[in-house]
């Protein structure tokens, strides 16, 4: 594969002002006015955890979750087929897959993950993973194998304009970039040359969250003792909150089901 410019991985002060400058000027989708993970009023402090707990519980959804209708391709159809089907509802048994679990409201607890550093890659005219998890300074390294151009935008609710425009050529590339991790958030990825690629990048400034397998199933662990609101977001359903109380080297269990917006 061959590198090509675009957003970079470790950028200075000066060029992340400038990639800034330049997303708020390319035209593109819009992003979109729901916030979903707000920035914390309050830092996180990472500190040793004496006696953690954890969380463990299976994701649902109602009959009314539904995947969207198949995107037409037009003109990239000799590569793509006719249509891409919607891949948003993924489903094993009762569970539902990719959906994003966090503590709301922790700010205080064990250290962020050291390897930070996530895989975005356009393949088959599929963008996969399609919602993954990461941390504020983490970068996402964009791997393209697409015959054509793609244009991504990473956008986060609230925000003005995108965190990070990346232009992919018709050559195999990867790109890194930082900029979509600058602050917590979900980060939504669109491509403004065609409207069927999508992914989310859930960005948190503390190590607390998880992403369903696809039978629904998540595990937060190492949790300090206390009292705490319980978040799940799924693209295709409200937003979930609930209590749970977590006790020293205690396991909690909260299954939730979910609803089409």
């Amino acid at each position: 594969m061959s590198a090509a410019c675009g957003a970079s991985d470790s950028p200075s002060a000066t060029n992340r002002e400038q990639a800034a400058s330049t997303a708020a000027r390319v035209d593109g989708p819009t992003p979109p006015r729901e916030v979903i993970i707000a920035v914390p009023s309050a830092p996180y402090v990472a500190e040793a955890v004496a006696s953690g707990g954890s969380v463990t519980g299976t994701i649902s959804a109602d009959a009314g979750v539904q995947p969207g209708a198949p995107t037409p391709t037009g003109r990239d159809s000799a590569q793509c087929g006719p249509s891409i089907p919607d891949e948003s509802v993924v489903r094993q048994g009762s569970g539902i897959g990719g959906a994003v679990v966090w503590l709301d409201d922790v700010r205080r607890g064990k250290s962020v993950p050291l390897e930070r550093r996530l895989e975005l890659e356009i393949e088959k005219c599929r963008l996969t993973p399609r919602v993954q998890g990461g941390v504020v300074g983490s970068a996402v390294n964009i791997l393209a194998h697409e015959p054509f151009r793609e244009h991504l935008h990473f956008l986060a609710g609230g925000e003005a304009g995108p965190r990070a425009n990346v232009l992919l050529g018709q050559d195999e590339q990867v790109i890194p970039t930082n900029l979509p991790f600058s602050k917590p958030g979900l980060v939504i990825v669109k491509d403004s040359d065609h409207p069927w690629p999508t992914a989310y990048l859930a960005v948190f400034d503390h190590p607390y969250f998880a992403v369903t397998a696809p039978n629904g199933s998540y595990t937060i662990d190492g949790i300090p003792p206390g009292h705490y609101t319980l978040k799940v977001w799924h693209e295709r359903t409200k937003l979930v909150e609930k209590p749970v109380d977590v006790a020293a080297g205690g396991a909690a269990r909260v299954d939730v089901q979910l609803q089409a917006k």
